[in-house]
């Protein structure tokens, strides 16, 4: 004999998303993109800060190499020619240690007017534009010697020289060096060689300290 048929009590039922539902799914997705954006951004500003330290590195070693084929002279920075016609920046003299395919330009300014994004720090350099030898420097690891221009300039030192009764205000120095291009710091090479990241509160702090010859030598 064929058993009963029972209809089960236990009916599956189809789940409908409520409107509260919905919206948090929503907000959810909302909030996990922001964060793939932000992280997304700032691994490639990070990226684009390492290539400026490369940079910096790359020009360091320049420095050092110079410094040995000149009697420990660091390059000189001046607006003027030698007499055979050749430019007497820092940018040109140091082509046989950089090589013909060094860019030059930090990857975080890519409209940045000048064709090379760092300058010199012009306080190494006597009035004639010539370097200073590193004999004469008090602490070459604490005095910076390259950094990045600030996007209204375009001159491939920077021009600390001229300020007023010798000192360069925090002010000054602001309009002169890019001092947030890579967040809240930028990157400095240092007459040693080494190169640092270093937050603006940082500088001011340094420029404040007439101990720390971080501009002057």
């Amino acid at each position: 004999m064929p058993l009963p048929f029972f209809p089960s009590t236990n009916r599956s039922r189809s789940h409908a998303f409520t409107l509260i539902e919905l919206l948090v799914a929503i907000a959810i997705v909302g909030v996990l993109t922001t964060l793939l954006f932000t992280v997304g951004g700032l691994a490639r500003e990070k990226g684009k800060s390492l290539t400026c330290l490369s940079n910096l590195r790359q020009m360091g070693v320049a420095l050092r190499l110079y410094e040995s084929d000149h009697k420990g002279r660091l390059p000189s920075s001046s607006h003027l020619r030698a007499a055979d016609g050749s430019s007497l920046s820092w940018i040109n003299t140091l082509v046989p240690y950089l090589g013909p395919d060094f860019l030059g330009r930090c990857p975080s300014v890519p409209d940045h007017p000048a064709k090379i994004t760092y300058a010199l720090n012009d306080l190494l350099t006597d009035a004639s534009g010539e370097g200073m030898t590193l004999t004469s420097l008090r602490n070459p690891s604490a005095t910076f010697v390259i950094g990045e221009i600030a996007l209204e300039q375009s001159s491939e030192h920077f021009h600390f020289a001229g300020a007023a009764r010798g000192r360069v205000t925090a002010a000054l120095f602001k309009s002169f060096v890019n001092v947030e291009c890579h967040g809240t710091r930028a990157n400095y090479l240092f007459v040693d060689a080494h190169v640092e990241p270093l937050a603006w509160t940082e500088i001011q702090r340094r420029l404040a300290d007439a101990n720390i010859p971080f501009l002057k030598p």
